[in-house]
């Protein structure tokens, strides 16, 4: 196929005439360097667009030629390149890949581009599948998403037009695209000749044709037009407002499409992202309706008539004989139905719509703030609900949180956090129908916060308690949810609200699959269209169970997260706590939200998280405080003076304002060391009731049970012996096996890893001394925990303490604790100078994450440093293994295993290298001798 360069005609290659307009034509090119044309696809008034393969390997690409009329010369053409690399930025999933900018042999400019096998718009059009509401506004919203995507960038594009969207040829209940972007589209001011399309947006755009600053809202006219296009079928309209104002035109996207479509750019839609959280929305309702409408016309009534009527005897002597079994089916299957809508009606009520806003102030100056929107729900009279951590405390997600408390801190300012809460329940008015007509955007502006329960407020809201999320990888990865739930109480429950009752003996894994359930929530948040709270109802049915979450194909969207998934007996089974989304893995991440495929965390942990409550256990309530370091150090510098009294007055004060985890552990050892030892069980049980794997807590814990029993049936302590080499807290548990009596002390005391373990070793080592009554040893072991350990290691105050009241027994307590301070406040100050080094070289380390040699060459220097920390050089033998260096970590690793250490993590890692570090060295045997001796060992 070629084209005749006067008219344009499309012609075979053998005819040399053109019998539009009598011009000869000759033969077409047929090669591009090494790339052969197969057909012309389209000729524009610049280029010419060619299907092409490349000869070495016969991949398939898009060629485009750029011809005189472009203007494209070697100036233009670095122009392209470079905008090409910013093109490749953008993910591959959303938009055309643009290879290379080159120029052939003959001087023809041309551009390579992936070849997407697509269909016009027409043959889509045409076949009807836009017809379909849910098709057609599942492709909106992607166009919707990837422009946001686009947007987020840093990059628009107002002159998008059909003719950019590639439809890829796929599913038929799907349509997928592909976006042309085109950072400029290299038009000569003085002779543009625009295709058609093209031409028809720049004329009618209001921001064009009005030479305003193009910006984002621009691409939102852009879009609009385009929705009219498909809706209409219209590919060649030019000003797509009258269309869009037809009484024909679709109602449900009408006002969507009409705002879009405005020609004040204020009065669109702000953000893409408004546009796809709008067509979220419609596609729900059109959702809702249409399985709300009846399918049969009256036509299909009348033959289904007739139908039954000319089998009428048949369907009576089938119904004779599977009467009893088709009965109850339908009675089974319509039961849950109807079940499940009695659930709804009776729940909905004690749903409630949540809205979180907060913020990090200097002074009276907020310089961040976020907000987020949910659902909670009533779970018990005394009026507690259930949410989400992530509704709650949505500040504890925020990754931008602490890089914005940084900067400040970097600047000697100091933050300070705050935030609000209100919550409405179904039928209260919540929403100002007004906003977004000069609106600031403020709270008030968009709810009404006169009818809610509101943080401080009367009626009032708090939060009772927010679960910890795992930290740890193998949790996170038995847990993708991470506990994500939080518990919310207002003061006053209305009679007429009934509680939404949990289901206490869950077995998530026994959940049956495609089993029905409902979600009852608020998907749209305040995108609603009343000013009154309105519950949304989806139903779905079990998908796939997990261990620790369960998959629904109920609709969720964001506003749904903190909401109730209700199954057929009228019992909650889990909280709507996220959906699967799709990401593009490229530099510009365009995430897509999977909304039908919904990931629930099951209430199973709520439960027992709700009876602590009632029985009176304190949790954390995730709230910040950003001064909590300043707090401990101020409480810790006057313990180590020994004002034991003024740092608990410090410990109280500072407990009446937080409940921070970090504070009630700081003022349980303080309580501890002042001998109150009630006081500091009690705070031990709130620190254990915040984080069940607070080991530390734990131990201190069975010190205080210890003192009235040293049986080895203490709860506390059992728990501390099941603590292995697998578990984050073993050495917590190697120390309980100290105080249980099953290690020899001789041996742990020689057998530290680094100096703050040998401060808890000569610590407990002295607790038991001090109990057989040998206090000249006890003496001597707590004061080689003091001066043994780093300031932050609460060891050191426990140890002190110990000291200062061993002190007032002796003749010569006064002067021996002024000889021991003296000491300490040396051997601090070396320290303090010591770290300083090392922090500096620890955070070369840190950096140096992508250069092994480096970061060996850092941690020889470190270990000169800090010769005492031992550990340091089973990791240099295997930072020695990473760079190949098979004699520095066979002599590291010797020097580490040389001393007699327990069980642990490390210690076994180190033991299976050596081997492994021998056998690369060629030494077979002694590496098979030395994992035989490794196995018998453990």
């Amino acid at each position: 196929m070629k084209l005749c360069q006067t008219c344009g005609q499309a012609l075979a290659e053998q005819i040399e005439t053109c019998p539009a307009c009598g011009s000869e034509v000759v033969k077409g090119i047929e090669f591009v360097d090494d790339y052969q044309i197969l057909e012309i696809v389209h000729e524009g008034h610049a280029s010419i667009l060619c299907r092409a393969i490349r000869e070495e390997d016969q991949i398939p690409v898009a060629l485009r030629l750029f011809t005189a009329n472009s203007g494209v010369d070697e100036t233009v053409a670095q122009r392209l390149k470079t905008e090409l690399e910013e093109l490749q930025k953008l993910p591959e999933e959303w938009f055309v890949q643009h290879h290379a900018i080159k120029c052939s042999s003959e001087g023809i400019w041309y551009r390579v581009s992936e070849w997407l096998d697509a269909e016009s718009w027409g043959d889509l059009l045409s076949s009807g599948r836009l017809q379909d509401q849910e098709v057609a506004y599942d492709l909106f919203y992607r166009l919707a998403a990837i422009l946001d995507g686009l947007h987020q960038s840093g990059h628009f594009i107002p002159h998008l037009i059909l003719n950019d969207i590639l439809v890829l040829k796929g599913e038929l209940g799907r349509v997928d695209v592909k976006i042309d972007y085109k950072l400029s589209r290299f038009l000569d001011p003085k002779m543009a000749k625009p295709g058609l399309m093209l031409n028809n947006l720049l004329v009618c755009h209001p921001d064009i044709a009005g030479e305003r600053p193009l910006n984002f809202k621009t691409d939102v006219w852009s879009l609009g037009r385009i929705f009219v296009q498909i809706l209409t079928a219209d590919l060649e309209i030019r000003d797509p407002r009258p269309a869009a104002k037809a009484e024909d035109f679709p109602k449900g996207i009408g006002v969507l499409v009409r705002s879009m479509l405005a020609d004040d750019p204020d009065l669109r839609p702000h953000s893409m992202a408004e546009v796809a959280d709008a067509l979220i929305r419609i596609k729900q309702e059109a959702i809702e309706t249409e399985a709300a409408s009846p399918t049969e016309t009256v036509g299909e009534i009348r033959r289904l008539k007739k139908t039954i009527g000319f089998f009428g005897i048949i369907i009576s002597i089938l119904a004779v004989v599977g009467g009893v079994f088709l009965f109850q089916f339908f009675r089974g299957s319509q039961n849950g139905k109807v079940a499940l809508g009695e659930y709804a009606n009776r729940y909905a009520g004690s749903v409630a719509f949540v809205v979180v806003e907060y913020q990090v102030q200097v002074d009276d100056m907020v310089l961040y703030q976020q907000r987020i929107e949910g659902t909670a729900f009533l779970v018990d009279s005394e009026g507690y609900l259930l949410t989400n951590r992530h509704v709650a405390c949505p500040w504890l997600e925020d990754e931008n949180l602490s890089t914005v408390v940084e900067q400040i801190r970097y600047v000697d300012k100091i933050p300070r956090f705050n935030y609000q809460m209100h919550l409405w329940f179904e039928g209260e008015t919540a929403f100002n129908r007004l906003y977004g007509l000069g609106s600031s955007g403020e709270l008030t502006d968009i709810y009404d916060l006169s009818s809610a329960y509101s943080r401080g407020g009367k009626p009032s809201l708090s939060i009772a308690g927010v679960a910890r999320a795992p930290v740890r990888i193998g949790q996170m990865i038995k847990a993708p949810l991470r506990d994500d739930f939080a518990v919310l109480k207002i003061d006053k429950v209305p009679q007429e609200l009934v509680v939404l009752p949990l289901d206490r003996e869950l077995d998530v894994t026994k959940l049956q699959r495609l089993s029905p359930v409902i979600a009852l929530g608020f998907p749209l948040g305040s995108r609603t269209q009343a000013d009154t709270i309105n519950v949304s109802v989806t139903r779905g049915h079990v998908r796939r169970t997990f261990e620790n979450f369960f998959q629904v194909d109920t609709s969720i969207y964001r506003g749904n997260s903190g909401g109730p998934i209700i199954d057929d007996r009228g019992k909650v089974i889990g909280i709507a706590s996220a959906v699967a989304t799709e990401a593009a893995m490229a530099p510009l991440p365009v995430i897509t939200p999977l909304s039908d495929i919904g990931l629930v965390l099951p209430v199973t942990k709520a439960v027992d998280f709700i009876s602590d409550l009632k029985s009176g256990q304190v949790k954390w309530n995730g709230v910040i405080d950003f001064s909590v370091e300043t707090k401990i150090k101020k409480i810790t510098k006057t313990a180590i003076e020994g004002h034991w009294a003024a740092a608990l007055d410090h410990a109280v004060q500072n407990l009446e304002e937080s409940n921070d985890p970090s504070i009630v552990m700081a003022a349980a050892i303080i309580y501890f060391c002042t001998g109150d030892f009630d006081g500091a069980g009690k705070l031990l049980d709130r620190a254990l009731s915040i984080d069940p794997d607070n080991h530390q807590a734990r131990l201190i814990r069975y010190l205080v049970d210890r003192r009235d029993d040293r049986g080895l049936q203490n709860p506390h302590l059992r728990q501390l012996l099941s603590l292995d080499w697998r578990s984050s807290g073993e050495f917590l548990g190697y120390l309980g096996s100290m105080l249980a009596g099953s290690v020899d002390i001789e041996s742990a005391l020689l057998g530290w890893e680094n100096l703050n373990e040998k401060g808890w070793i000569s610590y407990m080592a002295g607790v038991i001394a001090l109990e057989d009554s040998r206090v000249a040893e006890a003496w001597r072991l707590f004061s080689d925990a003091v001066l043994s350990v780093d300031t932050n290691e609460w060891v050191l105050y426990l140890a002190l303490a110990e000291l200062d009241r061993m002190s007032a027994s002796r003749v010569d307590g006064a002067s021996a604790m002024m000889t021991f301070r003296e000491e300490f406040q040396q051997i601090t100050a070396a320290k303090a100078e010591q770290l300083g080094t090392v922090s500096s070289l620890a955070s070369d380390f840190e950096r140096a994450a992508a250069d092994p040699e480096k970061r060996q060459q850092l941690l020889a220097q470190i270990i000169s440093i800090t010769p005492d920390n031992r550990q340091l050089k089973a990791i240099m033998a295997f930072y020695g293994a990473i760079v190949s260096d098979w004699p520095g970590a066979l002599e590291y690793a010797n020097q580490y295993l040389l001393f007699a250490g327990r069980e642990d993590a490390l210690r076994l890692g180190t033991s299976i290298l050596v081997p492994g570090v021998l056998q690369q060295m060629g030494n077979k045997d002694d590496a098979r001798l030395q994992l035989q001796e490794f196995c018998r060992l453990t």
